[in-house]
Formats: C-alpha cells, structure tokens, sequence
C-alpha cells in the first residue's frame, strides 16, 4: 500500500466486556492508531463495559450500532451514511446482523473476516445458534472477500465448517509486551488478595462460560497434592454461580477465589506461581495464557486444546495436561521442581515476545489488506 491517503477499515465487534478477544483487538486498534497507512474505526454491537471505555481512551472514531443479538435489526441512515465512508469492513463477529448492516451500506466496500474461536460444533447446539450458523455460513460464503483466522485452528474451523476454499490467511494476535510491566508493589496484591507468601496459588483468567472448562480447573486443583494451595479464577460470566457451588461442594470455599474481571490483569500474573487455562478446542488464540508467558509464569494448558498448543510445547515453553487428574499432577510439578518450571517459563516468555509482536501483527495485516484491494 502506498501514497499519502490512508486507507480506512472499519472494524466490526460485539460485546463491552473485556475477554482474551478484546484484549487482542484493543491491541490491534491501539497498533495501528496514527498509522501511515492504515486508519482504523471501530463498530461497536454494545458499546458499554470496561473495553469500550479502553478503545474510547484511544481517540479512533466508534460507532454505536446499539445491537444486542446476532437477530437485532435496526438499521438507521445515519448509521449506514457513517460505515460506508471506509474501503474495508473488517468483521470479527459474524453476527448475521453486522455482515447485512456492512452490505447495505455499499458494494464497493471490501469485506474481511477473521474468525478468532477455535472448533466449535454448531450443529450440536440448540435451533437458533443452528440457525444462526447457517445464515453466517451462507452470508460469508456470498459476501466477504477475504478470511482469516487469529491461529492455524481458527483458519481450520473457517475452511472445514464454512467450507471457504479461497486461501485462508492465519493473522496470529499482536500483544504490546511493553503494556504488560505490573505497576502495582506484589506486596500490595498479596495484601489485597489475602494471600500468604508462602502460598503456591496457581491462576486463570477468563470469561466463567462452558467453553473455558473452569468446572475441570476446579476439580483438578481439588486432586493437587499440595497443602498451602490456593486457586484464583479472575473474570466474570454466567457460570459463576454454577462454579461457586462446585467448590462448595468440594470443600474448597477457603482456597479457591472468585476475584471478577480486573482491568490491570498484568499485576495479578506477579501473585501466580501456576497460571492454567483449561478450554478445549474450543478456544483459539488465549491472550491470557500467552500473557502469562511472556510474564515467566509456567503455564498448563489441556491436550486438546489445538489453538493454545499452537504456543505450548511441552516441557519446551509450558506443560500439556491429558486430562482433569494429569492437569492436578502438572500442578503438583510445577509446585515441587520450581528450578525446571522456571526455565520453561522464561524459554516461553522469549518464543512469545518474538513471535507474537506488534510489528509481525502489522506486516500480517497490512499484507491482508493490500491483497483484498
């Protein structure tokens, strides 16, 4: 791309919360903010929560598309004359909605979409998400010009589930390492948290949702041969209720910690001597477990989870669990030879900080543009 005018993409994106997927495009769009090349808009499905407040800070144009279902159909002309003003309409959910929202307002715009999960079945799932996923299937196989995925699994799900026989381009997530340096004393964390020194705590952080398999974490921990053990589980979502009644029931009110979604996650990683995430296929990229990473915390991810293995090697930069009894042994591991998990940990932080930069995110993106127009 080249010439003094910028090209304008205007990014699609749903909820106000801030998971792994909006910590990854907050980054995206906090990359290519005062770019030479590119200016990036967000389109927000609910403007609200803690990520909205973030994109804001940055000072790119938002706009509200005020949607509150993949169903919700409101569009406006004032809403249409706005998106219609960039050349590529970048979508990262494929609500129905937003890929018809992005076609009525012109046919000479370009259409991308990135898929960011990992292997999900829909035809499992209840008659609206079926039918949802049809109508998506359909409207990206008629309208968008180019796909991608944030991991070689999500680029699978696109090729096998969608059937898109076009070059899938795999677009891995850029984290500023630099926006990860704690700016809080881990005293002070331990105060907060009511946590003793000698404690060996072990983390996740996530949205509390079935995909993330926090109910496996649970009882993992629970097998983990370690006495002075403790489990913090930051994030918020449905399950928590479900969630807090497991660890009742497993005797476990006094060690494990529902702590809620924090907006400074890089502090709490200092508190950690084990950070896990459990989600299975399901889950694609992971910003938390990649964070955690680069942060020198030995990290533990589940078998079968392809797209986190797509970081983890084990015993290389991280540790592989077969299943819930496995993961309580990798626990125990890590507990027991903290010398070994700590040379994992630190030959993780450096594979992630050189693959996963901010520059590799922009030439990768910059490349998907240019070949879509």
């Amino acid at each position: 791309m080249t010439g003094i005018e910028k090209k304008r993409v205007l990014h699609f994106l749903t909820q106000g919360s801030i998971g792994g997927q909006e910590r990854a495009q907050y980054q995206l769009f906090r990359a290519f903010n005062n770019d030479d090349e590119i200016e990036v808009a967000a389109a927000m499905g609910r403007s609200e929560g803690i990520y909205t407040d973030l994109v804001k800070e940055l000072k790119i144009p938002v706009i509200e598309l005020n949607m509150s279902s993949g169903f919700d159909i409101r569009f406006d002309k004032r809403r249409l004359q706005e998106i219609r003003q960039f050349q590529i309409h970048h979508l990262h959910d494929p609500s129905p909605n937003h890929i018809l929202l992005s076609v009525l307002s012109g046919k000479n715009i370009k259409r991308v979409f990135t898929r960011r999960g990992g292997i999900i079945d829909y035809s499992r799932n209840g008659l609206k998400k079926r039918m949802k996923f049809f109508i998506t299937k359909l409207f990206l196989k008629m309208f968008i010009d180019s796909f991608s995925g944030n991991t070689q699994t999500a680029a699978e799900f696109v090729r096998t589930y969608y059937n898109i026989d076009r070059r899938i381009h795999v677009l891995y997530n850029g984290i500023d390492f630099g926006l990860l340096s704690p700016d809080k004393e881990k005293n002070v964390l331990l105060k907060e948290l009511k946590l003793d020194p000698n404690d060996y705590t072990v983390g996740t952080a996530c949205q509390l949702v079935g995909l993330k398999r926090v109910d496996l974490l649970i009882r993992a921990f629970s097998l983990c041969g370690v006495n002075n053990k403790k489990l913090l589980i930051f994030g918020k979502g449905l399950e928590r209720d479900s969630l807090k009644t497991l660890v009742s029931s497993l005797g476990l009110d006094d060690q494990v910690f529902f702590v809620g979604e924090v907006p400074d996650m890089m502090n709490y990683y200092q508190v950690l001597d084990c950070f896990v995430l459990a989600s299975g296929r399901e889950e694609s990229f992971g910003n938390a477990v990649v964070e955690a990473m680069f942060l020198k915390v030995p990290s533990i991810v589940m078998e079968d989870a392809m797209g986190l293995r797509e970081h983890i090697a084990d015993q290389v930069t991280g540790f592989v669990a077969a299943d819930e009894r496995d993961l309580g042994r990798q626990m125990e591991y890590v507990h027991r030879n903290p010398d070994a998990a700590q040379k994992v940990a630190e030959k993780a932080s450096e594979y992630v900080e050189s693959k996963y930069s901010i520059e590799n995110m922009k030439i990768a993106y910059k490349e998907f543009y240019k070949e879509v127009l």
